[in-house]
């Protein structure tokens, strides 16, 4: 009788050994072992971790000390990929896990790759459970269902839909700008701010104002300002494996996780059944329409399918809050930083905002257009400072990359950043601020390479880049008229990274006003 139960459950118990030895030893020696013949060199594979715990030391070892403005900051946000590409060459790879990654610094490749969104997926499905909670809508989405909702959400950010916003970007600057006139008057004409955090505050006023037609409350504002705290929790770069139901552990971050996403439903919930109270817009819908659409045809639907759009649309509104406002906030910041320690390009800016803009009170999407140096400053901050810092895909099925074999379930990444700093590319420079290196345009600045990738390449690449800039332009051209600034001696140079490239320890600049 026994043998009826123990034969099926040794067969089950063999199996499942053979199973997890596979996944975490002998699958991974077969790819090593593959991807050395081929020519590829790395790191061995390492027991189930690989080198997650020497990546996890890295980045602990960058992040322990400030560096100079003018060093490289690849060794401080990027240590792993940058220590294997400098030790084994163009074509590496690392191990996250049992998984191999493989880096790639040949520009060809990374945009046949990026164009193929199809076979080369995003990988947050197999990221942690802290950037699950974070990265959702259309930014986890693959194949069709990608290929439906960016063409749904297209036309909110079209060029036609994003000029007339200029005039209420405007008004939230003077907004922003008010509240730094009111510091720096208080305390004699000139005052130390920590701008990082009060540009946090203005990107966020933009975007629920213009695309999500709400009023900034408080509510909103501690929205935004968890995501961002979600997203430092979720440490992407350097948090590379992750243990099997790692998830279900009682952990600090798990907790906080939790806590983050049930305060950002429960705000996203009031906000879209706000929204639905007042029915379809009489006007052009902004992008919770466009997210609630199907709930505004009139049509009868199951209490399920309803909850189903609700679910989808607060995912949506969870990664366009965040991604909307942070890439804003951190490009403001680090072109701050910049025009401070550089004061030439300050004066050169501020001279062309006079020239263009005088004293308008009213800007136009035409008149931003006409600032040159403006336009030059936000490009070389772009380059050194790009909202995506590296692209990581999954591979879908086994693949050809020139005389290479990769393997299916292998990543491929390509250090966006290290292509914006090869000085094989832009100059012996490539380390300075210069930004009249895009005097004649983007693909002058790289020597006629296609290597300027700040928004990402291909279909994928980020859908709310045309709105970035008029943001910033408009922020930018204002912040000049109405102040100069230079570094606080308090100021350390210490970049890390979450989602995108942000300041350690804080921004503090000498405001005063003109």
């Amino acid at each position: 009788m026994w043998k009826f139960v123990i034969i099926p459950f040794f067969s089950i118990l063999v199996l499942w050994t053979w199973q997890i030895l596979n996944w975490v030893w002998i699958k991974p020696r077969k790819i090593e072992k593959l991807l050395r013949k081929q020519g590829m060199k790395g790191n061995s594979y390492r027991f189930l971790y690989g080198d997650s715990k020497e990546t996890e030391f890295l980045y602990q070892k960058a992040y322990s000390k400030p560096i100079g403005l003018n060093e490289d900051i690849v060794p401080r946000v990027m240590p792993n990929i940058h220590h294997t590409v400098q030790k084994y060459g163009n074509y590496s790879f690392s191990w996250s896990g049992p998984r191999p990654r493989i880096f790639i610094m040949d520009l060809d490749v990374a945009r046949e790759v990026l164009n193929k969104h199809r076979k080369y997926l995003k990988t947050f499905k197999i990221s942690n459970h802290t950037v699950k909670l974070l990265v959702t809508g259309v930014a986890n989405l693959e194949g069709e269902e990608w290929t439906k909702s960016r063409s749904r959400i297209n036309p909110a950010f079209s060029m036609d839909k994003l000029k007339p916003m200029v005039p209420a970007i405007y008004g939230c600057s003077e907004d922003a700008l008010n509240v730094w006139k009111e510091i720096v008057l208080k305390d004699g004409g000139s005052s130390v701010v920590n701008v990082f955090p009060h540009l946090e505050i203005f990107t966020g006023a933009v975007l629920a104002q213009l695309m999500f037609s709400s009023v900034y409350t408080e509510e909103i504002k501690r929205t935004f300002l968890q995501l961002a705290e979600l997203a430092i929790l979720a440490r992407l770069p350097s948090q590379t494996f992750i243990m099997p139901g790692e998830k279900y552990l009682p952990t600090q971050t798990n907790r906080r996780g939790k806590e983050i996403d049930k305060y950002a439903r429960v705000s996203f919930n009031a906000m879209i059944n706000e929204r639905l109270k007042r029915g379809p817009p009489s006007g052009y819908p902004d992008l919770l329409d466009i997210f609630l659409e199907e709930l505004y045809d009139g049509n009868s639907r199951k209490e399920s399918e309803r909850q189903r759009i609700i679910e989808d649309a607060i995912g949506e509104c969870r990664i366009f809050f965040f991604a909307g406002f942070e890439t804003s906030s951190n490009l403001l910041t680090w072109t701050m930083i910049m025009l401070a320690a550089h004061q030439d390009w300050q004066d050169r800016a501020r001279e062309e905002v006079f020239q263009v803009l005088g004293n308008k009170k009213e800007i136009t999407s035409d008149d931003l257009g006409r600032l040159k140096v403006v336009t030059m400053i936000i490009n070389e901050m772009l380059r050194l400072y790009p909202p995506v810092m590296e692209l990581t895909r999954l591979v879908d099925e086994e693949m050809k990359v020139k005389e290479y074999t990769i393997p299916k379930d292998s990543l491929v990444t390509f250090p966006l950043l290290m292509y914006h700093r090869d000085p094989e590319i832009w100059g012996k420079d490539v380390l300075e601020f210069k930004p009249d290196r895009f005097a004649d345009g983007v693909l002058k600045a790289a020597n006629g390479i296609a290597a300027y990738m700040p928004f990402g390449w291909g279909p994928r690449i980020c859908i709310g880049m045309n709105f970035a800039m008029l943001e910033s332009k408009t922020f930018l051209a204002m912040l000049l008229r109405e102040f100069s600034f230079e570094l606080s001696p308090m100021y350390a140079h210490a970049p890390f990274v979450a989602f995108t490239i942000q300041p350690q320890i804080g921004a503090p600049i000498v405001l005063k006003k003109l």
